[in-house]
């Protein structure tokens, strides 16, 4: 019976002599190892691979009943590696333990990734510079918690930071921002105490030198100008151009306001605008641009001849701060729960501090420890505060902090870990640890509810950030930007536009349950004023994000917007090969093997003008040790031709009609990528099993194993009973949290 499944299903790509995936089923091995994965693929309908033609179930039932019998499933559970935090937990874990504006983390060496995601606890390692890292952070943040940011006595109010659109030679140290044609500049910064900052900036107006009248050519040529002269000039230059109103904004609300109109023919007309703002710690957005000019269907005509931008933000100069609050920085307010400087205050301070920080109960011994150190240092310094202090430091640095350890069996404060982590990247909130206090976290009742509760809290949008995004890839993103000689119209404004599209329509899909397939084909998508037009849809203005309906031809689904298309594209030229991959790995859960190590490169150069790029395709698969892949992978790439390398649609590629048309393996045949979706959403299961094993990894903090099966089995059953709800998949990971190894 092996034989004949093989035969009919198998051996045409995993033979002695193309060994797909370094894997041959000629003849059939001996091994456990391997038929416990045939049997996964087979079993969950990835192998054979998607438009490839499907078994009959009966078929597939027989075939796996055999591989059951003649190799049993292992049996043992598994195991999560004590995981440490990556950057992103370690920031909010310590701003929400400690009420601290601190980001500390971000100064640490980058997380390695695993299974495609950056909480995997077998890559989480703690290199030397690490430990340094973890040092300064601990004495950084025990310092601030305890006392405060020093910033805010004592010091007379600074320059604090600079941002620029762009680096500049003549200042390397300042941070250098995403460039906008349109000419706006924004950041985020962390803001060290409540207290009023003044905002500087400055507005470089370039816009009359394109185009002169002949009495402005006269007298900007003429030197030595009179008084009356310089007048006219100004007056000419003023009235060169139509006034544009510029607005600058903190956390979306306008704060500023002004029109800027014609230059005076000097650089930086405008000089410097000090704005003073009163802002609270911790971090805050701000922005400054031209609203008028989201209007721009062509942003270039914010450029002047010799390629310098007519009119935009040169600079933001951060001075501050200025009147800082008196009161007790809130981070003091959360260390202190009791007000005597005593040492039964100190141990109730330390024990408090430890259960939080632990997320657990601590022992007696790690209390005492903990208040013994702070009794030393009182008696050294004849601080309680500096004791204080340096029991924090000592908490910032043990591994019971820096790790999450899980045991057999599992607590109740490993599964409010767990969820805690999964739905926010954080540590868990009170009600977490008083419910795992009180051991009524497992109750089904209690457990659902708190689910509800935790993705109903902003904190819930940490999920999409960092499952969807590192699953949709939104952070290759910045790697792989479309070459700006090859698309003039695409800069980082547009770029950034097109992350918050994917983002906002992912949590949509979140705050709105609704079902996973909306992934695939949703009619709907969030753009503002510039990615409308870039996308050709109609009545949306401004800069703000809002929602629109679809119709489901252009554009619809993940795979009709511009983060993904750009991602799966060359900088250059689109790439069918890459884009079909994307599907089959990020979408469908069945990645190809890598390409064999002797194939040539694609031959680019003439595509699009002798040849289209289909055809130098065709005649790249025509060697046999490429087709088998590439006939999965090619058409549903084709299928997204119509979208070029920044996500823009188009009806030719060159010199040639675009093509997107395409026949799978299994002989289905489709043309353009609305019927493209409609394939991939008659396959649900697939797109759904391929989510939920992503989910669980990213939940877990580990790759799954052959026995995890059943538990993803579980939860597709769930699934399909109720159109694949996007809060049904979380209740189902969830549940398998409380118990899974």
């Amino acid at each position: 019976m092996p034989q004949t499944f093989l035969g009919k299903h198998c051996v045409s790509c995993h033979n002695a002599k193309l060994k797909v995936a370094n894997l041959s089923l000629e003849p059939a091995p001996d091994s456990a190892a391997v038929w416990e994965k045939v049997l996964d693929k087979v079993s969950t309908g990835r192998m054979p691979p998607a438009g490839a033609g499907a078994p009959a179930k009966a078929e597939v039932a027989e075939f796996t009943a055999w591989i059951g019998k003649a190799y049993p499933a292992r049996k043992e559970s598994g195991h999560v590696t004590a995981h440490r935090l990556n950057r992103v937990e370690y920031n909010n874990t310590v701003q929400d333990l400690l009420a601290v504006s601190l980001r500390p983390a971000d100064e640490f060496p980058l997380d390695d990734t695993g299974y495609g995601f950056d909480n995997i606890g077998d890559v989480l390692s703690v290199s030397p510079l690490l430990m340094e890292k973890y040092t300064a952070a601990a004495k950084t943040v025990s310092r601030v918690a305890v006392y405060g940011e020093t910033t805010a006595a004592g010091r007379k109010p600074s320059k604090l930071v600079r941002f620029l659109g762009k680096k500049l030679q003549d200042d390397p140290t300042a941070n250098a921002l995403p460039f906008s044609y349109r000419g706006a500049l924004w950041a985020t910064w962390n803001f060290p105490v409540e207290a009023d900052y003044e905002f500087h900036m400055r507005v470089a107006n370039y816009r009359p030198r394109d185009k002169k009248t002949p009495r402005q050519k006269e007298l900007s040529l003429k030197k030595g100008l009179n008084e009356a002269e310089k007048s006219e000039l100004r007056e000419l230059n003023r009235v060169a151009d139509p006034p544009v109103k510029m607005v600058m904004t903190v956390d979306g609300h306008p704060v500023y306001s002004e029109v800027v109109e014609g230059n005076i023919d000097f650089a930086y007309a405008h000089g410097e605008t000090v704005v003073k703002v009163h802002l609270t710690a911790g971090e805050h957005a701000f922005r400054a641009s031209y609203p008028e000019f989201a209007a721009l269907r062509n942003p270039r005509e914010n450029v002047n001849l010799d390629g310098r931008r007519k009119l935009f933000i040169d600079y933001f100069d951060i001075v501050g701060p200025f009147d800082p609050v008196a009161a007790p920085p809130e981070s003091r307010k959360r260390l202190y729960v009791c007000g005597e400087k005593t040492p039964e205050c100190a141990r109730k301070i330390v024990e408090t501090l430890a259960r939080r920080a632990y997320r657990r109960r601590p022992t007696k011994q790690e209390v005492e420890k903990l208040a013994n150190l702070a009794a030393m240092v009182r008696k050294d310094s004849e601080s309680f505060d500096e004791g204080i202090r340096v029991a924090l430091q000592a908490v910032l640095m043990s591994p019971q902090f820096l790790f999450r350890v899980e045991r057999e069996p599992l607590s109740d404060y490993a599964v409010a870990s767990r969820l805690s982590y999964f739905l926010w990247s954080t540590t868990p909130d009170e009600e977490l640890l008083r419910l795992a206090d009180e051991q009524k976290l497992r109750q089904p009742a209690v457990l659902d509810a708190q689910v509800r509760r935790m993705l109903a809290d902003p904190r819930a949008d940490h999920l999409i950030e960092n499952f969807a995004g590192q699953w949709l890839g939104l952070r290759q993103l910045d790697k792989r930007k479309p070459d700006p000689g090859h698309f003039p119209l695409v800069d980082d404004e547009l770029l950034e536009a097109m992350k918050r599209e994917t983002t906002l329509f992912a949590r949509e899909i979140l705050r709105e349950n609704r079902s996973l397939l909306d992934f695939l084909d949703g009619r709907f998508t969030y753009v503002n004023g510039p990615l409308a037009l870039y996308y050709g849809i109609p009545g949306v203005t401004g800069e703000e994000f809002q929602r629109v309906d679809l119709d489901g031809v252009r554009r619809g689904g993940v795979l009709t917007q511009g983060a993904i298309l750009a991602q799966s594209s060359y900088a250059t030229r689109t790439s069918p090969v890459i884009r079909g991959k994307w599907v089959l790995e990020n979408l469908l859960g069945t990645p190809p093997p890598p390409p064999p190590p002797d194939v040539p490169a694609l031959d680019e150069h003439s595509a699009g003008s002798t040849a289209s790029l289909r055809q130098k395709l065709e005649q790249h698969r025509a060697n046999p040790a490429c087709a088998v892949c590439h006939r999965q992978m090619d058409p549903l790439g084709f299928g997204l031709e119509n979208y070029d390398a920044s996500g823009a649609w188009r009806d030719r590629d060159g010199n040639f009609p675009i093509d997107s048309s395409g026949t799978l393996p299994s002989g289905v045949s489709f043309n353009g990528p609305k019927e493209l979706k409609q394939i991939l959403r008659s396959q649900p299961e697939l797109f759904a099993r391929n989510v939920t094993e992503k989910m669980l990894t990213y939940a877990l903090g580990r790759g799954l194993e052959p026995y995890d099966r059943s538990r993803v089995d579980g939860i597709l059953r769930d699934l399909a009973r109720n159109d694949y709800k996007f809060s049904d998949l979380i209740r189902g990971v969830v549940k398998e949290l409380t118990d899974a190894r």
